[in-house]
């Protein structure tokens, strides 16, 4: 059976928020891990995105010491443009995305492509934040484990530091640019489903995330997901997202109620597949209470966006005589 080339597209937006070194060095992890891939390594083609803003040495050093790599630019400064930039650029009929913080299993392309047959249009696998720590325990809860499979195999959602697409389904749908940086998976995710397309899960594809929330990192990421979350509604043309059509009429009032019944769903998520998130149900309580926290935090976010719209909509009122 003739195997397919595989593109892996690694974008670097992500590091460059808190990376201290070169980017050839935070880039090796990811790299390394790519370079012992169980996958044929003359099928793999790896695609490192890098935008206008960083020096041509840097790209010079990844190629130095990764003479496999190929080097692509981004139009913008935009994680979701990088992504796209790399598919455009791509020769294989797969693409696989991982991210420059992210260290994949030595199968994790593997297990990607044998679950894609015949009418899958895209793969996803399983993200957890690296190592045994509790923040990383913690953590990888309300981020990564809203992706898991029902008993179809059907994918309740990916993550784009690790799902595998076919290239054509991925040219078609792009990535949405306008999304600032969070939002834009599930806006795909639902369109594609929107459209009919058939999304897998496949958990043994493995990959360790950065634990890049230290500090008040964790409340500022998910402050900035409720905050860009407002822009995902109004790209929505297609009214794909549940909440779309309520945001629109009912604004403030909607992001409110949404976030309640994120909450409840968290709670019933946590409790029915604790096998698949790998939490006991003793420790319910614990992340009930994390849950509710994170989409609360989201919750400012979103209100925190409507409030600076509605500054930045008012008309300027004339100066008094």
């Amino acid at each position: 059976m003739n195997r397919p080339i595989v593109s892996i597209v690694i974008e670097t937006i992500t590091r460059e928020d808190y990376a201290q070194r070169s980017l050839a060095d935070d880039l090796q992890p990811a790299l390394d891990r790519v370079g012992r891939q169980t996958y044929p390594r003359e099928l793999i083609e790896t695609i490192v995105v890098i935008d206008e803003t960083l020096a041509g040495r840097e790209s010079e050093e990844i190629v130095r010491r990764y003479p496999w790599v190929t080097i692509v630019r981004s139009p913008q400064r935009n994680y979701f443009a990088a992504k796209n930039a790399g598919a455009q650029a791509a020769r294989g009929s797969l693409v696989a995305l991982l991210d420059g913080d992210c260290a994949p299993a030595d199968d994790w392309l593997e297990a990607l492509v044998a679950r894609c047959q015949p009418g899958v249009a895209a793969v996803a696998g399983r993200t957890r934040y690296t190592g045994a720590s509790l923040a990383a325990c913690t953590f990888s809860v309300p981020d990564f484990s809203n992706v898991i499979g029902d008993a179809s195999g059907a994918a309740s959602g990916f993550n784009l530091n690790n799902v595998l697409f076919r290239r054509e389904v991925l040219l078609a749908h792009p990535l949405d640019p306008r999304v600032r940086r969070n939002g834009g998976c599930y806006l795909l995710y639902h369109q594609l489903r929107a459209g009919g397309a058939r999304i897998v899960y496949e958990p043994r594809a493995m990959v360790v995330h950065g634990l890049d929330i230290a500090g008040s990192g964790f409340v500022r990421k998910h402050f900035e997901r409720g905050f860009d979350g407002v822009s995902v509604y109004e790209f929505d043309e297609g009214a794909v997202l549940r909440g779309t059509r309520l945001f629109r009429r009912f604004g403030a009032a909607a992001l409110i109620a949404l976030a309640g019944r994120r909450i409840v769903l968290d709670w019933v998520r946590v409790i029915r597949e604790r096998d698949q998130i790998g939490i006991s149900l003793i420790a319910f309580p614990y992340f009930a209470m994390v849950s509710a926290g994170v989409r609360l935090i989201e919750l400012a976010g979103g209100l925190s966006a409507l409030a600076r719209r509605r500054r930045t909509a008012l008309p300027m009122t004339a100066s008094p005589r």
